[in-house]
């Protein structure tokens, strides 16, 4: 099981190293950032992915629906489902930040360019971030600890994995001289612990990929473009204090982790969370 923990892991980290070294190369050209961010996403995906498909067939030699990846008709609803959670801890954010005097929403805007800008970017980030994460940690690694481990325990793995991830990388590419530590800071960490938390729980609370996928766009959108201190932003916002930012970009997942946890404790269909989830060693055709 170990060997294929790091195979799984690595899987990933090549895949978005080769993306980084491509843009890189490409940068040094000439391209244009779109086009960038395009080499990185077709190769993140097109690396990472199969990797992991390899490895469920030939290592695992079990069936690529156990990492909960859904059909994308039937996933639908669940990538739908992710993003309305997301909306709905961003609404909670904004209004806690209000009450408490961190921010200020000074106007709602629909600018045509930033809507524009969404629709790529949307699409940039699910094939460079969002789809290769989850298949890789919440989907794979995941599914692979807890074969060995309590659900909660394999959830705190695929985080201090996940958290590994760039981490390492950087240092790669710190010793190669195209990078800094810069990036690495403690709100990065923070903000890694707690993404990777929520969005493991809600592969556990739903048993759909799916949903991991929707919250993990719409996250990165928000952020991005939707709630910002911009009269580009879809939701203009004053930030009168750090905590304000902390809240809505951080904070926003830390309540959804509190939602989650409550909900996967309630009396009606309670989450075991030292349930350990063997898989049936059936040979893959």
């Amino acid at each position: 099981m170990i060997w294929r923990i790091v195979l799984g892991w690595l899987a990933f980290v090549v895949g978005l190293g080769l993306a980084v070294a491509a843009a890189t190369v490409a940068g040094s050209y000439g391209f244009p950032t779109l086009g960038l961010q395009v080499i990185l996403a077709v190769v993140t995906t097109g690396i990472s992915v199969p990797l992991i498909y390899l490895l469920r067939r030939y290592a695992d030699r079990r069936p690529w629906s156990g990492l909960g990846l859904s059909s994308p008709p039937t996933g639908l609803p669940y990538f739908l489902l992710g993003a309305a959670f997301l909306a709905l801890l961003t609404a909670a954010s904004l209004l806690i930040g209000s009450a408490l005097g961190w921010l200020e929403v000074v106007a709602l805007h629909l600018p045509v360019p930033t809507l524009f800008a969404i629709l790529i970017n949307t699409a940039i980030a699910f094939f460079y971030e969002a789809f290769p994460e989850e298949i890789s940690f919440r989907g794979y690694l995941f599914r692979n600890l807890n074969t060995r481990f309590p659900r909660w325990i394999a959830l705190l793995l695929q985080v201090s994995l996940f958290v590994l991830a760039p981490v390492a990388l950087t240092a790669i590419m710190v010793a190669a001289g195209i990078a800094t530590w810069d990036q690495i800071t403690a709100d990065y960490i923070i903000n890694l612990i707690a993404f990777g938390t929520l969005l493991q729980m809600c592969r556990i609370l739903s048993g759909n990929l799916w949903m991991n996928i929707g919250f993990h766009v719409a996250w990165l959108e928000m952020v991005r473009y939707v709630v910002v201190p911009s009269s580009s932003a879809l939701i203009e916002v004053q930030y009168n204090s750090p905590l304000g930012a902390y809240l809505v970009n951080i904070g926003s997942v830390v309540i959804g982790i509190i939602v989650l946890l409550t909900w996967s404790l309630r009396k009606k269909n309670r989450v075991d969370w030292n349930r350990v989830e063997p898989e049936d060693a059936k040979q893959v055709s």
